[in-house]
């Protein structure tokens, strides 16, 4: 197994959060950013390994690639993940007029971690979500932190608050609950277990 893995992003925040969560299992990642075409798709897994493909086919070496979308239960997982195109679209505004008379406002982040080894096998990770509560209205509370307008309609669970408007504090334990299941955490265990065998 190579030592250090090249993990296919521009994303800074996802960088951070890989290098964080996989570094204690051993994993030196860098960041490479490809020029990957975004496909369509209607599982983020889908997206994921359709993206590390495209990397290995450029590097011809093992890539990790991961992606994420926001689902709404109530509304069979939409956006899922389209939820890039649309926050560009409609923004959280018109995905809350979508919501407006849902009886359930169950929502949660997805993700789905793709590591193409030497051979171009697939291994894949996927965390079908940290559930949360979708808001009714738009938290404009100032917060630099957030990576995503999502955070501006979503309580976590155990939490009365959106994302935004929790402390720091509060928002690092909520996180840490997250980060024990978080496909990297798995990815790093699995790695490790690999690396020994």
């Amino acid at each position: 197994m190579p030592s250090t893995i090249t993990f296919v992003t521009t994303n800074q925040n996802k960088l951070r959060a890989v290098i964080e969560h996989t570094q204690p299992f051993g994993v030196t990642v860098v960041a490479k950013a490809l020029p990957l075409v975004e496909p369509q798709a209607d599982s983020i897994e889908a997206v994921a390994l359709s993206k590390a493909k495209q990397a290995f086919q450029i590097l011809g070496a093992p890539v990790m690639v991961e992606d994420s979308g926001f689902c709404i239960d109530e509304l069979s997982g939409f956006p899922g993940p389209y939820a890039k195109y649309m926050l560009e679209s409609i923004g959280i505004g018109g995905l809350l007029n979508l919501a407006v008379n849902l009886e359930s406002r169950k929502c949660r982040f997805v993700s789905a971690l793709v590591y193409l080894d030497q051979e171009e096998q697939a291994h894949s990770f996927v965390d079908d979500g940290n559930v949360g509560t979708l808001t009714r209205t738009i938290d404009e509370t100032p917060c630099e932190e957030a990576w995503s307008d999502f955070w501006r309609i979503v309580i976590p669970m155990g939490a009365s608050k959106p994302l935004t408007a929790l402390s720091p504090d509060e928002r690092n334990a909520i996180f840490l609950q997250w980060q024990t299941n978080s496909v990297y955490t798995r990815f790093g265990k699995w790695f490790r277990k690999q690396s020994i065998t």
